[in-house]
């Protein structure tokens, strides 16, 4: 039971993402979350940037599109960060939010699915919750996640820690993902990189898959 000799341990970039394993998620890039980011100017510049080269070398990208469930059906522990999102101490105050048709759930203008691309839907901040995401990253052989969005302490990092559970590498493009500070942004950054996530700047990725 100790032969290691089949296992592929990526030790650079380049193995990381090679194109033909790789898939890009686009992370909740949607008026009510990505766009109240502090950095949204650039993490749409780069995010395009992202899905241009993903494109052309016909990597795979799949969209989150978080859309939540009525408040008399969502979990008691996301009813307490609803709350301490909207600053009120009694659940019946709560006022419903990211609903289809909502302008909050609408994506980004100028950055949305394109042709060809995966949307699914979600209420959990990991993108593994209640979706088809594991068995379609399967079905087209996938073994590296490659990361933009927001908010980038919360489901980016959620999703890759349940990735690695789940036998994925996960890559994070820096530039391309946010949070709401940017004192969340930096502390999730550290704490990924001293992880076994590698965490670049847009170029470093588009680079080699050019």
């Amino acid at each position: 039971m100790n032969n290691l000799e089949n296992k592929f341990i990526p030790s650079s970039l380049q193995e990381f993402i090679v194109p033909q394993k790789t898939a890009l998620i686009m992370w909740d890039m949607q008026n009510g979350l990505a766009g109240k980011a502090s950095n949204l100017e650039q993490i749409k510049m780069n995010a395009n940037i992202l899905l241009d080269y993903a494109d052309r070398h016909k990597i795979p990208v799949f969209w989150s599109k978080h859309i939540l469930p009525p408040l008399a059906l969502t979990t008691e522990p996301f009813l307490l960060f609803l709350m301490k999102k909207q600053k009120v101490n009694d659940p019946r105050e709560l006022v419903e939010t990211m609903k289809s048709g909502m302008k909050d759930a609408e994506y980004l203008d100028g950055l949305s699915p394109r042709k060809d691309h995966i949307i699914l839907e979600k209420s959990q901040p990991s993108f593994f919750i209640d979706t088809p995401l594991d068995l379609r990253l399967k079905t087209l052989g996938i073994k590296t996640l490659v990361f933009a969005g927001v908010a980038t302490d919360i489901g980016i990092e959620f999703t890759c820690r349940h990735a690695a559970s789940l036998g994925y590498f996960s890559v994070v493009a820096e530039d391309a993902c946010g949070s709401y500070t940017e004192i969340a942004h930096k502390r999730s950054l550290d704490f990924l990189r001293s992880w076994i996530t590698p965490v670049v700047k847009t170029q470093e990725i588009i680079d080699i898959w050019t």
